[in-house]
């Protein structure tokens, strides 16, 4: 696999040692615009190709070289270059295109432009205060990046809730376990999850959001 990292700070750092980790044999070339940070990145990924072009030059190394890129990530610390080279990468087929996010708040934006493959290094940590403060009626513990659906908690608060989840399972088929107040994990039927419990499921379905969502306000 040949690929692309544009930026060199922490973001394109744990980019570059997971695409490493994944094809330990694989070509990855560093985009980078100082030379201060070309040197640094030279040392700390010696596998690694470190090249420094100007800000306005990326889009044209990206055209000249669309053939020979399987990946390419934009990591800088800008959203509106990773939006910007993102784009160009789009539009110039780069079968993988990955934008990594520094703002939360500019996912719209992203998303709008069409750029599918977005990562928000953020979400986590809504989904870990939850989990570890144990206030929440709905928990996303992961979503997929190309497809409607994820990993959710559900905690069951009383039988209203209890029973919403129950039909939500049934009707949808879903793999799911608890983990009970006590922190005992069970695999079973539906007729024992208990109020209290939080029921962990797997679902795909494009409108997720809507059914978690109606899940809550039965719950209220």
């Amino acid at each position: 696999m040949r690929s692309i990292v544009i930026g060199g700070g922490h973001s394109a750092y744990f980019v570059i040692t997971t695409l490493r980790e994944i094809d330990p044999k694989g070509k990855i070339i560093i985009i980078e615009f100082t030379s201060e940070k070309i040197e640094m990145l030279k040392k700390t990924f010696p596998y690694a190709e470190a090249i420094q072009q100007s800000v306005d030059r990326v889009e044209e190394y990206i055209a000249e070289n669309r053939s020979l890129i399987d990946v390419l990530v934009s990591a800088t610390d800008s959203d509106a270059l990773n939006l910007r080279y993102a784009k160009h990468s789009i539009k110039n087929e780069i079968p993988m295109v990955i934008a990594v996010l520094n703002n939360p708040l500019n996912e719209p934006i992203f998303i709008k432009e069409n750029i599918r493959c977005l990562i928000n290094p953020y979400k986590m940590i809504t989904s870990k205060v939850k989990e570890i403060v144990n206030k929440f009626s709905v928990n996303t513990v992961y979503e997929f990046s190309r497809i409607n659906g994820g990993i959710y908690a559900l905690k069951i608060e009383d039988t209203r809730i209890l029973r919403k989840v129950q039909s939500f399972i049934l009707k949808k088929n879903l793999p799911f376990f608890t983990i009970s107040v006590d922190g005992k994990v069970r695999a079973s039927s539906i007729k024992n999850i208990e109020i209290g419990d939080v029921v962990y499921v797997v679902c795909v379905d494009k409108n997720i959001r809507d059914l978690l969502e109606k899940i809550v306000e039965g719950g209220k």
